[in-house]
């Protein structure tokens, strides 16, 4: 079953190439097999095959299973905008199959610029990174190339501070997050920048939307918050 992988999933065969392998990647999906015969490499195997939007590693060798401390059968996403690791563990998970599988990936598939829906929602909130500068925006604007391009550049210089989230409101679901932040339609295209552990929020005024003032927009938030959080610390230390 690896070699029908090789087609399809790139195979690590050694740390370097692995590592070399995540960094080259926003998301990178991979099968860390110690078990090559068990049936999750099957269902590992059709899941690259009908969805293969994301980049795919396999690995059987040792000495990358001891890099990565894996123990048993895992499927691993390495993410870029967080940095950050989520392991499948297949022994904790049973019953794994591809559409298991899929569901992990998806809760999990946060970009630079991430598509919100009913599912990423959950990998929002989960992210290392709590402050979000969320895009609300139509698709069938004129302008929507622009926006987007602008919003993107912007995530890749705050990579690691903000995470950058679009909603587009074409989807009849999302105009329950437009409410939630006090926004109608007629406010579109319109940013806001949301802190999910204490829902404070601001509103970006106009519709200049640029590379330059989403930065502003965002550095001057970080820097309201991190005076917040010094004065915090501080009024819980004189109580002390």
């Amino acid at each position: 079953m690896i070699l029908d992988l090789v087609s399809t999933a790139k195979v690590l065969e050694d740390v370097p190439s692995a590592k070399s392998f995540i960094e080259a990647s926003e998301i990178a999906v991979i099968g860390f097999f110690k078990d090559h015969e068990a049936p999750e490499v099957q269902e590992f195997y059709q899941l690259v095959t009908k969805h293969p939007g994301w980049d795919y590693g396999v690995t059987t060798n040792s000495d990358v299973l001891n890099n990565f401390k894996i123990n048993s059968n895992t499927v691993t996403i390495f993410r870029q905008v967080d940095k950050k690791r989520d392991d499948l563990i297949i022994d904790e998970n049973p019953e794994t199959n591809m559409e298991k599988l899929y569901r992990f990936i998806t809760i999990n598939d946060l970009r630079m610029v991430t598509d919100y829906n009913a599912v990423t929602a959950v990998g929002i909130l989960n992210s290392n990174i709590q402050i979000n500068t969320i895009l609300f925006i139509d698709k069938a604007l004129q302008n929507h190339e622009k926006l987007m391009k602008a919003f993107q550049e912007a995530a890749m210089e705050l990579k690691g501070k903000v995470l950058f989230v679009k909603v587009d409101i074409g989807i009849p679901t999302n105009e329950k997050v437009m409410s939630y932040f006090g926004i109608s339609r007629s406010d579109l295209p319109r940013v806001v920048i949301y802190n999910n552990e204490d829902d404070s929020r601001e509103i970006m005024m106009g519709n200049d939307i640029t590379t330059t003032h989403l930065k502003e927009f965002c550095n001057g938030f970080l820097s309201r918050k991190n005076i917040k959080d010094k004065s915090d610390k501080k009024e819980a230390k004189m109580e002390l």
